[in-house]
């Protein structure tokens, strides 16, 4: 009787345990149990923390490991999906920096980057490709920079196309000097990396955050500049909307 009544308890308890588990995984009754701010013209809603209906899944360039951040996927349907010019084209005498801002969570250690670009038929870099580091930009005025070096790149295609043209990450996997970068606290980092060629150019492509990983994105805080364009650095929002850029950093925290 009393291994039975045992048994009864052992099996009630789990019974229990399952269905605080069950509720606990439950998705809301209603999608707005989980917004924050609500949508305005050309913003979506700003929605809570744990709202992850897409799942983070390390792209290849940003291996678990090493992936210190990642600001997310180009989305194709996304309303605003845009590219801005980011390279260096020789031939054409075409050269256009974009600099995107990011907060490190605290001091750490760049090894690696990865620009997502829609380049133009036929495209091949050239290498050694520049990757440097800014702080302190302001509209018109250059930072200062705190890390000017190269690496090796390769060009893989990657997500989703449009425009007419092919979307690749651009990858330095192992920088010639690493970065150090301090706490976001102390105010943003702006990186760029800038595929150089003889042959064509490339538009960094933004993301509406999907796929984001690491360290919080930064909205609204890059610099386009470009004398061939009439540009010194101004706010990449100037030339429609980048909220955020499609962009990767990887490393030691």
């Amino acid at each position: 009787m009393k291994k039975m009544f045992f048994a009864t308890a052992l099996v009630a308890a789990l019974c229990s345990l399952v269905s605080a588990q069950d509720t606990k995984t439950l998705p809301p009754v209603a999608i707005g149990q989980k917004v924050i701010a609500p949508a305005i013209p050309g913003r979506p809603p700003l929605m809570a923390p744990d709202w992850n209906m897409k799942p983070a899944k390390y792209p290849p360039f940003c291996p678990k490991k090493t992936c210190l951040y990642y600001a997310g996927d180009f989305e194709s349907t996304d309303s605003n999906a845009n590219g801005l010019f980011n390279a260096n084209d020789s031939s054409a005498g075409l050269d256009g920096q974009v600099w995107v801002g990011v907060l490190p969570t605290k001091a750490a250690t760049i090894t690696g980057s990865t620009f997502n670009e829609f380049f133009t038929s036929g495209y091949s870099g050239t290498n050694p490709t520049p990757f440097q580091i800014q702080t302190g930009i302001t509209t018109g005025n250059a930072g200062k920079i705190t890390c000017n070096t190269s690496g090796n790149a390769t060009m893989v295609t990657y997500g989703e196309s449009d425009f007419g043209l092919v979307q690749s990450s651009y990858t330095i996997k192992k920088l010639k000097k690493a970065c150090e970068v301090k706490n976001g606290k102390k105010g943003a980092a702006y990186v760029n990396l800038l595929p150089t060629s003889s042959n064509g150019y490339g538009y960094l492509a933004n993301t509406d955050g999907t796929g984001h990983i690491g360290w919080p994105n930064d909205p609204n805080d890059c610099y386009f500049n470009g004398a061939a364009f009439g540009d010194t650095y101004q706010p990449c929002n100037s030339q429609g909307s980048f909220e955020f850029m499609s962009i990767a950093l990887t490393g030691t925290k």
